[in-house]
């Protein structure tokens, strides 16, 4: 039987939530700070302890449980991987790194395969209880979506997860979490071999604070505990370098150092993050010495405003955020592998590229993989070949040779399904995907395939299948099982319901090969086996902006785990 993997769609769908602009404009700078592009290289400068740190926040979160599907939030992650232990941290190139202040771990069996964690000895929560293996058990539990409620799902009548975490990929996979040979060792095995196990217990929980805001009951504690309209501060426990010691709701949060935190201290006394949702007003509060670093939506005009500020420093950058089209198999057109590679070859993504993304930063590239990004090792571009340049022709026989013949108005029509007229669909408003879809328009009307503008208020469309192509962003590179899951017959993300067993088959090898070469092998032949069958159309990494003041040192890009990465280590002359 094959299991069912379910990836991480909410915080894929927050993050698509983003408004980028499409104003046309070019990357010279105009005065100012100094502005950089492309990958990312962390230089540590050791500063000063001490002082304060405004950061200007773009999206005030709902809860400080940003593992609850409910409040599944980019923003949450960003200051709270600063509050609750990591196992491990991803550096700026994708690595998963060891946070040996915390734990190590080590692969003690590959079959079964098992895990063990030594937590450090000083490792204790804020408030002087030690981070224990109930801490690594609950985590577990309410991350694997096998405990049930007795509520039951009105479409299916099966009982509902007992708690509503935001992905269960990995956690599922998992047997038993129980004690080792002393009271530090966790051991951790597995039922089924999960390939990314570095990237699970990340973050680690607090059992007792989920009891103590749920009044007694950890499973209220992790739906609503930690909701900000009704938390306890003093729930809101830290295993890490900082602790949340205020929040004045719509305006700020602030993080002070903490003082039970028993490795390297964070630098900074204190991090403020003032909320400016509106993004515009951003460079304005850089110039105005209110904010020390922002990470805003990037639009073209605020990147070009900011960098003509005196003092401030900008970083463009390509992270783990990427935009693709998928077809819905539901369709009686796109069900046929002939409209879909048609489509493919009638859409010039070049140009698409040049008139978005590259527009922040020239460097920017056509996708041609789904698994891998261009800056890594495993990146083979397998849709460069026959997808890389647009083919009017090429698409108009494939069209034909289904049986699709020209209309009179310029549009292609079948016998028995009719006019070739598609849906085009994307969460509004968003200029970029906008304009995408104009570009897009444009272009397969060339082939004579005729798409109509279906924008949707929200992503409700996805859920219900509601759409012939849908455009929107996925974020992948830390996990690869949560990225592959929208590919599989069964997986959670496959919204077009697109099916392949050998597809599905080299997935489920690829969870389960522990050596990486052979999993980057297998992964790049589902992507060849992808282009064949075309259910998606890989377009851009999405770019992402990042400024900070010149005062303020070891500030870095991390397209894999957010800009507050190694936020512990900022410093302020």
């Amino acid at each position: 039987m094959r299991r069912q993997r379910r990836s991480t769609k909410l915080l894929a769908l927050t993050l698509g939530l983003v408004l980028f602009g499409a104003a046309c404009g070019n990357d010279d700078d105009s005065g100012g700070g100094t502005t950089t592009t492309g990958g990312a290289t962390e230089t540590t400068v050791e500063g000063a302890p001490g002082g304060t740190l405004t950061v200007a926040g773009e999206q005030e979160h709902t809860s400080f449980n940003w593992v609850n599907s409910e409040h599944n939030a980019a923003w949450t992650s960003y200051f709270m991987q600063l509050v609750w232990p990591s196992a491990t941290i991803f550096s700026p190139e994708g690595e998963p790194v060891e946070n040996s202040e915390f734990v190590s771990y080590e692969l003690t069996s590959e079959d079964p395969q098992v895990v063990t964690y030594t937590v450090n000895e000083d490792a204790v929560w804020s408030d002087g209880e030690p981070i224990s293996l109930e801490d690594f058990q609950f985590t577990w539990r309410s991350q694997n979506g096998k405990e049930k409620s007795t509520e039951v799902d009105p479409d299916t009548g099966e009982p509902l997860p007992l708690f509503n975490a935001a992905d269960t990929t990995g956690y599922q996979d998992i047997t038993s979490v129980e004690a080792g040979d002393d009271d530090n060792t966790i051991v951790v095995t597995y039922e089924n071999k999960f390939a990314d196990w570095k990237a699970l217990f990340s973050p680690i929980l607090p059992l007792h604070a989920f009891k103590a805001a749920g009044g007694g009951d950890e499973v209220v504690g992790f739906a609503t505990g930690f909701n900000i309209d009704t938390v306890d501060l003093a729930n809101v426990v830290s295993g890490a370098w900082y602790s949340v010691t205020d929040q004045q709701i719509g305006t700020s949060l602030t993080l002070d150092r903490n003082d039970s935190y028993w490795g390297k201290p964070g630098n900074l006394d204190e991090i403020v993050i003032r909320w400016i949702t509106d993004a515009t007003q951003e460079p304005a509060a850089l110039a105005n010495n209110e904010a020390d670093v922002a990470f805003p939506q990037a639009q073209i005009d605020l990147v070009q405003q900011t960098e003509g500020i005196p003092g401030i420093e900008t970083f463009v950058g390509f992270g783990t955020f990427w935009e693709h089209m998928d077809f819905n198999f539901a369709n009686p057109h796109l069900a046929k592998v002939e409209v879909r590679t048609a489509i493919a070859h009638a859409i010039d993504r070049s140009e698409v590229v040049e008139r978005l993304p590259a527009q922040f930063d020239p460097s920017a590239e056509v996708l041609n993989n789904r698994m891998f990004f261009p800056a890594s090792s495993a990146y083979e571009p397998h849709g460069e070949d026959e997808y890389g340049a647009q083919d009017i022709d090429g698409a108009k026989a494939l069209l034909e040779s289904a049986g699709y013949t020209l209309g009179a108005d310029g549009i292609y029509a079948h016998p028995t399904d009719g006019k070739l007229s598609l849906r085009f669909t994307w969460r509004d408003p968003n200029p970029r995907r906008e304009q995408t879809f104009q570009l897009v328009q444009s272009q397969l009307k060339e082939a004579g395939i005729e798409v109509n503008d279906a924008r949707a208020p929200d992503f409700t469309f996805l859920d219900t299948g509601d759409f012939d192509i849908a455009l929107f962003g996925w974020t992948g590179g830390t996990t690869l099982a949560g990225q592959v899951a929208i590919y599989s017959t069964d997986g959670g993300n496959n919204n077009g319901k697109y099916s392949n067993s050998e597809v599905d088959q080299l997935l489920d090898q690829s969870d389960e090969e522990l050596d990486e070469d052979t999993r980057t092998d297998l992964l790049n032949q589902v992507d060849t086996i992808l282009w064949k069958d075309m259910p998606t159309i890989p377009m851009f990494q999405v770019p992402e902006f990042l400024a900070w003041r010149d005062t303020v040192s070891n500030v870095s890009y991390n397209g894999y785990q957010g800009f507050t990465w190694n936020a512990e280590k900022w410093s302020v002359a």
